[in-house]
């Protein structure tokens, strides 16, 4: 009787370790590698391991988790399995961030965290920048990342064209922060950042904030505007590179835009600027066959848009020098303007 009460307690202590501790070989998580991930549960409170394998060296690139687990004969108790079985991991490929061309890893700890005061409690994040031969912790990116989520609508993004990382939160519905980073190795340098306040009734949000130029702070305002969200007339981009036209309309008004061609991508030149001045903004517009020209004064500086069946672009005025930016990649058409009434805009013909 004593051996079978035995031999039960032994199959239920059995049973309760294999429940509590899982291991898996996990083949497809990174090309090259093959990853070790130990998970155990034991009084309400999980524990993880993983260890990361390149197959060509045999060599461990990375280890994290609980060091008592690490003691484990895992390659002899883990089941191999595929990498999307494994149920919300807390580890996965982040993408490129420090722009290398190799991929980089982020492993979330599988605890949240409500002692930083975050608007909605994060687990802390750790990225490991991959230096080829192993996978190197960057603080500095794995703060950029947590604090950019512990914000209310807070963002992180990895700008591969640009080679910038970039964060944002919200205020509010009209109130946005920005910040521009660039990455050196494992190291992130914050390079712009600035408030985008869409309070204003006009189309344009206004922008204020600083920019590094050669290791010094400077103060700018600019303007922005979110094209996708526009009543679009006619948009393009100039072929000299300089930036992006876009004509639009809103609540009777007609406005122009001049979005500049750098890594901010804010308006530059806005006529009007808001509502307000759109009374002492005119535009004027010509037709003449399929021909059509919308022209406008700011200054001593006159444009005029101009498109026929096999050209468009813009003319620029200054001084009576003539600049003739043609366009490229065009959205809508001039036409449009035929049988369109503004507060602000004139037909001539």
């Amino acid at each position: 009787m004593k051996i079978k009460l035995y031999l039960i307690f032994f199959l239920f202590v059995q049973t309760y370790i294999s429940n509590a501790q899982k291991a898996y070989v996990i083949n497809d998580f990174m090309k090259g590698y093959t990853l070790y991930f130990v998970k155990q549960s034991k009084d309400s409170k999980t524990d993880e391991y993983y260890k990361l394998i390149e197959n060509q060296t045999n060599k461990t690139v990375l280890e994290y988790g609980k060091n008592e687990l690490s003691k484990l004969a895992i390659s002899k108790i883990a089941k191999n399995t595929v990498f999307k079985s494994i149920l919300e991991p807390n580890i996965r490929i982040l993408g490129d961030v420090n722009f290398d061309g190799r991929a980089d890893i982020i492993i979330f700890n599988n605890e949240i965290n409500d002692d930083e005061g975050c608007y909605t409690p994060q687990a802390t994040a750790y990225i490991f920048i991959n230096k080829s031969n192993s996978f190197v912790l960057s603080k500095s990116i794995s703060d950029l990342y947590y604090n950019s989520s512990c914000v209310r609508g807070g963002s992180f993004e990895i700008d591969s064209k640009n080679k910038r990382l970039i964060t944002s939160s919200s205020g509010g519905a009209a109130l946005h922060v920005c910040s521009y980073y660039s990455v050196s190795g494992i190291e992130a340098k914050e390079e712009c950042t600035f408030e985008e306040d869409g309070y204003s009734p006009s189309p344009f949000s206004t922008i204020t904030g600083k920019k590094r130029k050669d290791n010094n702070w400077i103060s700018f305002s600019s303007l922005s505007v979110y094209e996708p969200n526009l009543d679009e007339v006619v948009a393009f981009d100039t072929k000299n590179g300089k930036g992006r036209i876009i004509l639009f309309k809103s609540k009777s008004v007609l406005y122009y835009a001049f979005q500049q061609n750098d890594a901010y991508k804010f308006v530059s030149f806005a006529y009007p600027s808001d509502p307000e001045k759109a009374t002492k903004a005119i535009f004027k517009f010509r037709k003449q066959d399929a021909n059509y020209e919308l022209e406008f004064n700011s200054g001593t500086i006159k444009y005029v848009l101009y498109e026929t069946s096999s050209d468009f672009g813009i003319k620029i005025y200054v001084n009576g020098k003539l600049s003739d930016w043609q366009g490229t990649a065009k959205k809508g058409s001039l036409s449009k303007l035929v049988n369109s009434k503004f507060l602000n805009m004139v037909k001539e013909y």
